[in-house]
């Protein structure tokens, strides 16, 4: 009888081809959906060949290079192998990221600032670094004096560090001692120059022990609930500044937050650790948060305000919105971007007119950390310095000089543009010399340079008409009934608000009635006000969200219930009386 051929062999060896070909299915046509990869990746492009790059090898190594960032299911299988280097031996494969005792998590640069060595990261040396802080508290105390010209408060403030906090969890190394720490040796020094400065450090030390929950979460680097506090210290300290009542912060009752990997903000850590499962930890290291909200009354003072600082104040905005601290705010992250509030972004800081908004503030805020400060402000200091004191012509005349003084230059043209033609030379010159005069203003400029303060100023702070209208631009943005009115023209004439406030300040310049003095009923700011939350639910993707799901259930389009939503709250707080109807 003959035997019944197997199926056994061509099944296993079809499966052994679909397994074989899944990842060149997946890679192309991605059936599948991964979670991404989070963390700082550099992606590289797709090499283009070349003869000698093939002869040399170069080509084959970028092809190997582009082939290992783009194969199929790699998110999942860089994954399971971080899983099982950190079950098996503890190791975190992130080259940032280290875990201490009870396997809490930090960034290097913090442990690196702890232990005293994160100043080599920025400086060669201790007379390079002492150099680069003097530097920098000097032209903040000249920008300081300046603005205390126009009734601008220039203060600084320093967030807490969770190394710095919970330094018993840290994995351990050697402390240098022989280096200068950036934020104890600004701190010294601000107080000996009297330039306004809150250290959280300090505060959130002294809470540590008697607060009911962690400040920082082991799995995080930023504060999460506990920014609502130092937020709350801010406003206090900034109400001695200037004598004013900022909103008050009240607090109800204490729960805990839940959290997932990888979308949790109590998880930016580990979520960088990339693996498949969260890691456990001891219940004590629960997370809490508590119920909070703003009070404001009729003696309450809405400053506008500009700050300059790091993810810590993102952080921030996204417990307490700014829109209900301040009447106008400004957030330059990293002095590169700026931003409204913590998702709406307004334009690369370059391409604002920064003299302009410098000038509207009441208080600019250097928002920073202990590691971060080692960067000093970004930049801040430098540019402002030369927007308050130095023209634009004057910038470009110097500018000149300094290119024509240079172009003849060997050693110059060796460094920055070696063997290139004199156009290329010329554009890279051009980009070299702009880069030094904002990195070292007072080289460049004489009138600017030395320890006090100069009396050099940029020709449009000596211009009469151009002070009238900051004066009046700073009176909008504190008036809150004159801004909504100003605010609500940009739908009609579809510009931005900054255009709209000029436009008003040129028409009271001119004698025209400002908007201020329309009347608006009752029912009309009703209205603006329910546009203006409906906005803020949709700047919101979490509670935008709530609400899709809201909606579905009920069978209600969403447009409607997001209406009822922001309708319901807004008469919620006229009815308690945080919000006041303009008198019939």
């Amino acid at each position: 009888m003959k035997k019944r051929p197997s199926i056994l062999y061509p099944l296993l060896f079809g499966l052994l081809m679909l397994f074989l070909f899944s990842f060149m299915i997946q890679e192309h046509l991605k059936p599948f959906q991964t979670q991404p990869l989070m963390g700082f990746f550099l992606e590289p492009d797709k090499p283009k060949f070349r003869w000698e790059w093939y002869k040399n090898g170069y080509f084959q190594q970028k092809v190997e290079k582009y082939i290992a960032n783009k194969y199929g299911f790699r998110e999942p299988i860089i994954r399971l192998y971080h899983q099982y280097c950190w079950d098996l031996y503890g190791k975190e494969y992130v080259s940032y990221i280290y875990s201490g005792k009870d396997r809490w998590l930090y960034y290097d640069h913090n442990i690196k600032d702890y232990y005293g060595t994160e100043m080599y990261e920025w400086f060669p040396d201790v007379e390079d670094a002492r150099q680069g802080y003097e530097q920098e508290v000097r032209l903040m105390n000249k920008v300081r004096d300046i603005l205390a010209d126009y009734d601008v408060t220039l203060m600084t403030f320093i967030a807490p560090s969770k190394s710095i906090v919970y330094p018993e969890y840290l994995p351990r190394r050697e402390h240098d001692t022989t280096t200068l720490n950036a934020r104890t040796y600004y701190m010294k020094r601000f107080g000996e120059t009297g330039m306004p400065c809150f250290d959280m450090n300090d505060y959130f030390l002294q809470m540590k022990d008697t607060c009911s929950f962690f400040l920082f979460p082991p799995t995080g680097d930023h504060w999460n609930f506990s920014c609502v506090y130092a937020a709350d210290s801010l406003l206090r300290f900034m109400e001695t500044l200037r004598g004013e009542k900022l909103p008050r912060i009240e607090y109800g009752d204490e729960y805990l937050d839940s959290c997932r990997i990888g979308e949790d903000k109590n998880r930016d850590l580990e979520g960088e650790l990339n693996l498949i499962r969260p890691i456990r930890f001891d219940p004590k290291f629960a997370y809490k948060e508590r119920d909070y909200h703003l009070v404001s009354d009729s003696t309450t003072v809405h400053p506008s305000a500009l700050f300059i600082g790091n993810s810590f104040l993102l952080r921030t905005m996204s417990y307490l919105p700014p829109q209900q601290v301040f009447s106008d705010f400004q957030f330059w992250y990293y002095n590169r971007v700026s931003y409204r509030d913590a998702i709406q972004v307004i334009d690369s800081v370059s391409f604002l007119n920064r003299l302009d908004v410098i000038l509207d503030a009441d208080y600019i805020v250097w928002f920073s950390s202990a590691s971060q400060m080692y960067r000093a402000t970004e930049g801040f200091a430098e540019d402002a310095i030369i927007q308050l004191c130095i023209g634009e012509e004057r910038f470009n005349q110097r500018k000149k000089q300094l290119i024509d003084s240079l172009f003849h230059d060997e050693a110059t043209r060796n460094s920055i543009a070696w063997n290139a033609s004199d156009s290329l030379y010329l554009t890279k010159l051009e980009t070299y010399v702009e880069q030094q005069m904002r990195k070292n203003p007072e080289a460049c400029f004489p009138e600017i340079a030395g320890e006090g303060t100069p009396i050099a100023r940029n020709p449009l702070l000596l211009d009469e008409h151009y002070l009238k209208k900051r004066a009046l631009r700073r009176d909008i943005k504190r008036d809150p009934q004159w801004l909504l009115a100003v605010s609500n023209t940009t739908t009609q004439e579809n510009i931005t608000l900054e255009q709209a406030i000029d436009r008003e300040t040129e028409r009271v310049l001119q004698g025209i009635p400002s908007l201020r003095d329309k009347t608006v009923s009752a029912a009309e700011y009703r209205e603006i006000l329910i546009k203006e939350m409906i906005q803020r639910i949709t700047y919101e993707p979490e509670w935008l969200q709530a609400l899709e799901k809201e909606a579905a259930q009920k069978g209600v389009p969403l447009e409607e219930w997001i209406r009822r939503n922001a309708t319901y709250m807004v008469d919620q707080d006229i009815y308690s009386g945080k919000i006041i109807l303009p008198k019939q």
